[in-house]
């Protein structure tokens, strides 16, 4: 448990860097541009836009850490447990990114105006120093450096107490809504909105609060609604005490505008340095947090911590960063980066609410609970406004986090705390299932869906290349055991695995304590009458007299069910040969041709194999008629163009005993009376190739 009297508390943790970050380089050197470029009514736009999508997004993430418990990393913390590692990480790298990128951002701001009173200091040097100084805070002590920030929070509150009291150079009326001369209204958004991107700085010091559910909430909450005052309140004097020309012209107005230049300068360099240095500190909590999961590289090397739990080497792997972007970028530039970054950032945490309120799973209840709508708004509003600033950059986006997401997928991580990524898929399926249910089923829908009863996870294992050509690549395969004793469950899953490398849908049905001959006709009856349940039992042909007689008992079982069955009899010397010849047999009106002509049309598919449509005739009259049948059932049945017809003279088994093939795929022997176990056992024992007998169930069609 978190030591209480080392934590953060609410108000020096999140409230006060919080809103320093809020009230910063923005406020001082930008708004009274944005507001002589929109008007005052574009600007309040502009603004509530702004706080609008980031109040949504504070509700959204305010619920969800009221449902979990949060670990550092903050933002990246709540999208991990919530959508797995692999998103959490797609997210969380760009959502570092940005907070590095801010650093250098809010720096520029701060050289930006220091090259106002010292024109010959060189910008470069000064923004190198200021940075050394933050970056050496920052590294030094946390606890130090966030509580500095009262006394900085006292000249910014001073400094807009000045600009309230301050003169006026309004000299004629000018219109509430600006000529948007210099920028769109999205651009100008653009550059305005990472003015609220500094809600996300309490919570990425998750890590080190006291107690971070409630005091990222109540911390975030009450510095979005502040600052928003604060915005609105002085982008109205701005328009109010200043022509259009003059807040478009001069980009320190603010200081013409207030009671007392010195102060308010002090007030403007401690906002901008307390963002920076706020900034500085978070940044390296989320790489630190990424490291720990190891969805960075160098992630040892990362998530080292010292003595006081500070990400050290995060720590100075950002401020190198920083300094670089800082060395390279402009503010205006800057600011159109930021936003798209961290609209990013945002989209996902309104996302991650609202697929767990749409799965309808009963582990998310949170404390505070908000209306679905909120979590839309947020994030169909970022979304839009990712689109509208810069469609490229969306689209650039989109590929960056899917490529991140597809790398750290292969690492194949084992999430701690479990995530809701297995209830959206459910919910897709129990909705599909629904819908599948209100419709009518037609033999267009079938696909391979095979029982295989199995005794030993060994008897399997010698059947696995022959089940997946049978069911690739959309099929399903599930695996049944019946017995008296426990199953050795880590076997079977290594027997699976071949199959579920290939993504093949595989399922474990195991009975324990149980009697084949008394259990199967119950467990298939149960399977058949599931959504997605198998729809073909699997079955092989043994040379043993016992087993025999055991599978003619099991026969009449799957008769009872709408399935169909197959029978294979592997040869035990040649097995399924070089995989490259099937001969297909189809009698005159046999009713077992739809799940013969359908496996062989699976198996010569993955095995590249040629498939020979075969029958055997009487006399030789009747040669030409057979082939005209054969021919007109491949156009029928749209077999593959390759496919050959034969059609033999003479004795059957005969025929069959010379032929060279790899298997072949016929009917199942049977008259009125029943199954000719008999006539399969024959063949079986004479044949030179392995023999593959099937059985409709009736839902089986070649031909739609």
């Amino acid at each position: 448990m978190k030591n209480k009297e080392i934590g953060l508390r609410t108000m020096e943790g999140v409230y006060v860097p919080t809103l320093l970050t809020i009230l910063g380089v923005i406020m001082y050197l930008r708004l009274g541009w944005i507001v002589g470029n929109a008007g005052i009514l574009g600007a309040l736009g502009i603004i509530s836009i702004a706080h609008f999508i980031t109040l949504a997004t504070t509700f959204s993430m305010s619920s969800m850490l009221t449902n979990i418990k949060v670990g550092a990393g903050g933002a990246y913390s709540i999208v991990s447990q919530s959508l797995g590692l692999e998103m959490g990480g797609a997210i969380g790298i760009p959502l570092y990114l940005s907070q590095a990128i801010s650093v250098a951002f809010y720096i520029t701001g701060f050289t930006e105006l220091w090259a106002i009173y010292f024109p010959t200091h060189p910008i470069w040097l000064v923004g190198f120093i200021t940075w050394a100084i933050l970056a050496g805070l920052s590294v030094y002590s946390t606890k130090i450096a966030f509580r500095m920030q009262y006394v900085i929070l006292l000249a910014v509150i001073l400094s807009i107490f000045l600009f309230l009291f301050g003169p006026s150079m309004r000299v004629a009326s000018d219109p509430f809504i600006g000529s948007f001369s210099q920028a769109g209204f999205w651009a100008t958004f653009a550059i305005f909105f990472p003015a609220v991107t500094g809600v996300l700085t309490g919570a990425t010091m998750s890590g080190e609060l006291q107690d971070p559910r409630k005091s990222i909430i109540r911390g975030t909450l009450g510095a979005v609604f502040t600052g928003f005052a604060v915005y609105i309140g002085i982008a109205i004097l701005f328009g109010l005490r200043a022509p259009e020309s003059e807040l478009l012209g001069r980009g320190m107005i603010i200081l013409e505008l207030s009671a007392s230049n010195i102060l308010v300068i002090m007030g403007i360099m401690g906002a901008i340095l307390s963002s920076a240095l706020s900034t500085l500190i978070s940044a390296p909590r989320t790489l630190g947090a990424l490291a720990e999961n190891r969805s960075v590289p160098y992630s040892k090397f990362f998530s080292k911590k010292d003595k006081t739990g500070a990400p050290v080497n995060a720590i100075i792997l950002s401020s190198i960063f920083s300094v670089v972007v800082l060395m390279a970028g402009t503010l205006d530039a800057l600011a159109s980066l930021l936003t798209l970054f961290f609209l990013t950032t945002y989209a996902m945490i309104n996302l991650v609410v609202l697929v767990e309120k749409l799965t309808g799973i009963i582990s998310f209840r949170p404390s505070f609970a908000v209306y679905t709508g909120v979590p839309v708004v947020g994030f169909i509003g970022c979304i839009a406004v990712m689109f509208l600033i810069s469609k490229v950059f969306l689209a650039v986006t989109i590929l960056v986090i899917a490529m991140i997401y597809y790398l750290l997928q292969r690492k194949k991580f084992q999430s701690p705390w479990g995530d809701v990524r297995g209830g959206v898929f459910y919910s897709i399926a129990e909705w599909a299932a629904q819908k599948a249910y209100s419709m009518p089923y037609h033999p267009k829908l079938w696909k391979p869906s095979i029982l295989i009863p199995v005794e030993t996870p060994e008897d399997f294992k010698r059947l696995t290349e022959f089940t997946k050509a049978l069911i690739s690549p959309s099929g399903r395969l599930y695996y049944l055991s019946i017995n008296e004793k426990p199953v050795n469950k880590e076997r079977v899953d290594q027997v699976l695995l071949p199959l579920k490398e290939e993504n093949l849908f595989t399922q474990q049905v195991l009975v324990e304590e149980g009697v084949f001959e008394v259990d199967f006709s119950v467990v298939l009856k149960t399977l058949s009458s599931t959504f997605l349940g198998p729809n073909t039992v699997f079955l092989t042909l043994s040379d043993d007299p016992i087993k025999q007689k055991r599978l003619m008992d099991v026969l009449d079982s799957i008769k009872s069910t709408e399935m169909g069955l197959m029978c294979l009899h592997l040869h035990n010397k040649y097995g399924t040969g070089q995989q490259r010849k099937i001969h297909l047999w189809l009698r005159d009106k046999s009713p077992n041709q739809n799940l013969a002509v359908l496996s062989a049309l699976q198996l010569s598919k993955n095995w590249n194999a040629q498939v020979t449509l075969s029958r055997v005739v009487s006399v030789e009259a009747k040669v030409p008629e057979a082939e005209e049948s054969l021919r007109a059932f491949v156009d029928d049945a749209r077999l593959p163009v390759n496919t050959e017809i034969s059609v033999y003279v003479g004795s059957f088994m005969a025929i069959l005993h010379d032929l060279s093939t790899d298997i072949h795929i016929m009917g199942m022997p049977q008259t009125p009376e029943g199954i000719q176990f008999e006539t399969m056992t024959r063949l079986m024992n004479d044949l030179p190739a392995s023999i593959m007998f099937v059985s409709d169930s009736g839902l089986e069609s070649a031909l739609v």
